[in-house]
């Protein structure tokens, strides 16, 4: 019993996601400055830039319809159903930038 424990959280360890939150790393860092919309199963970072758009994983820290400036890893793979590459949000500065409400499609 302790020996298939021990493969799975090896296994867990491995991969990332030791809380199951966390997806494995590209490797690649990102600093992107945007507004925080409720998505599928995880908040979504508009970059308002009009580039890249990110899923972030829900946070305490991270409030829906605020602008933060977020840097951390991203990842391509992971649980979000967003379709949209994870950022991992290591760092978090709030902003004092308008957020638009988002559009509703019919």
């Amino acid at each position: 019993m302790n020996r298939v424990f021990g493969i799975a959280v090896v296994t867990l360890v491995a991969f990332g996601q030791t809380d199951g939150k966390k997806a494995p790393s590209t490797g690649r860092t990102v600093t992107v400055t945007g507004c925080i919309y409720q998505g599928v199963e995880c908040l979504i970072l508009k970059n308002l830039k009009g580039k890249q758009d990110y899923s972030v994983v829900k946070s305490n820290n991270l409030q829906v319809g605020h602008s933060y400036r977020i840097t951390g890893p991203v990842s391509e793979m992971g649980f979000c159903q967003e379709g949209k590459p994870i950022l991992g949000a290591q760092m978090v500065h709030e902003l004092r930038l308008r957020c638009e409400p988002p559009i509703e499609r019919k």
